[in-house]
C-alpha cells in the first residue's frame, strides 16, 4: 500500500483565519519548486509509491502553481503517486486556468468553507470577498472535477457555532456537495483563546444538530477532535466511534520546519489530553479526548457531565 505523505509546501497564505494553527510562521520562506521535487522524489525512492497531501499555507497562492501540478501529473502518469489532494481555502481556483490545472493533477480537494453566511466567513478568514471566491472556486472545481470530489471543512469557533447546522445545509443544499468535515479548532497560535475557542458544553447542542442534518441527507462527515461525550447517544455516538474505528492517520509528512519530517500518528497521540472526570467515562479507554490545549483555555471543563446529559436526555 502507497505510504501517505503530507507535504507542507510553505506558511504563505492569501487568508488570515482566527483559528489558524501556524500564523506566526506566515512569513518564514516558502519550499520553492526544486525543493518540493527533491522531498517528494526522496518519499518516492523510499517508499515506492506515495499517496500525497499538499498543504501549506495555501498552496494555491504559489506562483509556480501551474508548473506544480505539471510536476504532480507526471508522478502520477509514472505510477509513483498514485493518489494526490489538496488542503486549500480554494480562493485563486476561482480563477479558470488554476482551476484546470488544479482538476488534472489532484483527485480530491478539501476546501475550507466557515459560514454560510458571507461576511461571517470573510471575518473568520480575515479576508474580504473571500466568501464569493471560494464559492465561485467550488463552482470551478465542480465544472472541471466534479463534485465527488470535493469536500469541505468547516472549523468551529466562536462566530459560526450558533449557526453550524446552517453551513451544513448550505454545503449540501446551495454547493450541491455531499462530503464534509466537522473540526474542532486546534487552541495553538492566534486560536488559544476563549474568544475564538467554546466549550463542548455550549458546542454540543449544535454539533450534534449539524451530524443530524448531515445523517439525515445520507452524508458521513470527517470528525476531528470531538469526544464521545459530545454526541447523543444513539445514532450520533455510535457514528463517531465507527468513524474513529475507520480513521487513519498512519501519514508521514514534510512540517515546513526546519527539522523536517513529522510521524502524524506520534504527533495526533502527544497532542491529545483528557479531564480527570473523563475517567469516570465509559468510553475513557477508546476515546481520543481534547486537544492538550484546550485544558488551558478551560481548565475545569467537566465532560462528564456532557456524557452524563446525553444519557439523562
Amino acid at each position: 500500500m502507497a505510504q501517505l505523505i503530507d507535504l507542507k509546501v510553505g506558511f504563505s497564505c492569501n487568508n488570515n483565519c482566527i483559528h489558524c494553527v501556524i500564523s506566526d510562521k506566515t512569513k518564514e520562506k516558502d519550499l520553492s519548486l526544486e525543493q518540493i521535487k527533491e522531498l517528494v522524489n526522496g518519499y518516492i525512492e523510499q517508499y515506492g509509491e506515495i499517496q500525497l497531501t499538499l498543504t501549506g499555507g495555501e498552496v494555491t497562492i504559489r506562483k509556480d502553481f501551474i508548473q506544480l501540478m505539471d510536476y504532480v501529473k507526471e508522478k502520477k502518469s509514472e505510477g509513483k503517486i498514485t493518489f494526490a489532494d489538496m488542503q486549500t481555502n480554494a480562493r485563486m481556483l476561482s480563477h479558470n486556468d488554476r482551476a484546470m490545472a488544479a482538476a488534472e493533477a489532484i483527485d480530491f480537494f478539501l476546501v475550507a468553507i466557515h459560514s454560510s453566511i458571507p461576511a461571517i466567513h470573510d471575518t473568520i478568514t480575515g479576508a474580504n470577498g473571500s466568501f464569493e471566491q471560494t464559492k465561485q472556486a467550488i463552482i470551478n472545481l465542480k465544472k472541471y472535477a466534479g463534485s465527488d470530489r470535493i469536500a469541505t471543512q468547516t472549523v468551529i469557533n466562536q462566530m459560526n457555532i450558533g449557526h453550524l447546522p446552517d453551513v451544513y445545509k448550505f454545503i449540501v443544499e446551495d454547493l450541491g456537495l455531499s462530503e464534509c468535515n466537522i473540526t474542532f479548532p486546534h487552541p495553538i497560535g492566534v486560536c488559544l483563546s476563549d474568544k475564538i475557542v467554546p466549550t463542548y458544553e455550549y458546542a454540543q447542542f449544535f454539533i450534534n444538530e449539524s451530524l443530524d442534518y448531515c445523517l439525515k441527507h445520507n452524508i458521513q462527515p470527517y470528525i476531528e477532535a470531538i469526544p464521545f461525550c459530545v454526541w447523543n447517544p444513539g445514532m450520533n455516538r455510535q457514528y463517531a466511534i465507527e468513524f474513529l474505528k475507520k480513521r487513519s492517520i498512519d501519514v508521514i509528512g514534510y512540517s515546513g520546519e526546519k527539522d523536517g519530517t513529522v510521524d502524524y500518528a506520534s504527533l495526533f497521540d502527544e497532542g491529545h489530553r483528557k479531564y480527570d472526570t473523563c475517567k469516570k467515562c465509559p468510553y475513557f479507554s477508546v476515546c481520543e479526548g481534547v486537544w492538550k490545549e484546550h485544558l488551558l483555555i478551560y481548565p475545569n471543563e467537566d465532560m462528564y457531565k456532557l456524557y452524563l446529559k446525553g444519557v439523562d436526555e
